[in-house]
């Protein structure tokens, strides 16, 4: 007799994404990532314990897989972002538009560290003053990628290079107390150089 295959996390992990991406998050249930996988619940409880643990662990794989990233500039992590959430609409939805814990206040990024760590090395920043900026820019970020996650607006690739330019420039302005075009442009030009 052959040995049953072994269902394994990151596999249960993808089904249920795919659910997500197909039915919404409020179609998500353990009978469904079954369905997906074509097997029991049993390897999903085996694996993960409770529907709530798999849940748990959902939001850190979708992150993972979808918005971590070795990007070479600031701005290509806000691309990323946004076109996230106009590419995958039901799991930014499930990621950034669910109820949190009350004491949860840092927003989930994947790419905290090399965000900021980006706007250290590039702006020449402290690193509690990148650190504020970046989460400025997230706000903004996030606002943008709701409404265009919810189909209340739409954006090219041309329309997010430019909101996104024109509002890291205000913080350019402030931050690094850029008051003249000259001086403007020349740390955008340095945020947008390859990093290592």
């Amino acid at each position: 007799m052959a040995a049953k295959k072994r269902i394994r996390r990151q596999e249960i992990l993808a089904a249920a994404a795919e659910v997500i991406r197909r039915d919404g998050a409020s179609a998500l249930t353990m009978r469904r990532i079954a369905g997906q996988l074509g097997c029991s619940t049993q390897p999903l409880y085996s694996e993960f314990g409770s529907q709530e643990q798999l849940f748990e662990a959902l939001p850190e794989y979708l992150q993972q897989t979808f918005l971590s990233a070795q990007c070479g500039s600031y701005r290509d992590f806000g691309r990323l972002f946004l076109c996230f959430a106009g590419e995958e609409k039901e799991l930014f939805r499930f990621l950034y538009l669910r109820s949190r814990d009350p004491g949860q206040s840092r927003m989930e990024d994947a790419n905290w560290e090399r965000t900021v760590g980006l706007l250290v090395r590039s702006l020449e920043l402290d690193w509690e003053q990148a650190a504020e900026m970046h989460r400025r820019m997230q706000l903004y970020c996030y606002g943008l990628g709701a409404m265009i996650a919810t189909g209340y607006r739409t954006m090219t690739q041309e329309e997010i290079d430019r909101e996104l330019t024109e509002f890291f420039s205000l913080l350019l302005r402030y931050y690094k107390r850029a008051d003249g075009e000259e001086e403007l442009t020349y740390w955008l030009e340095r945020s947008r150089k390859p990093n290592d």
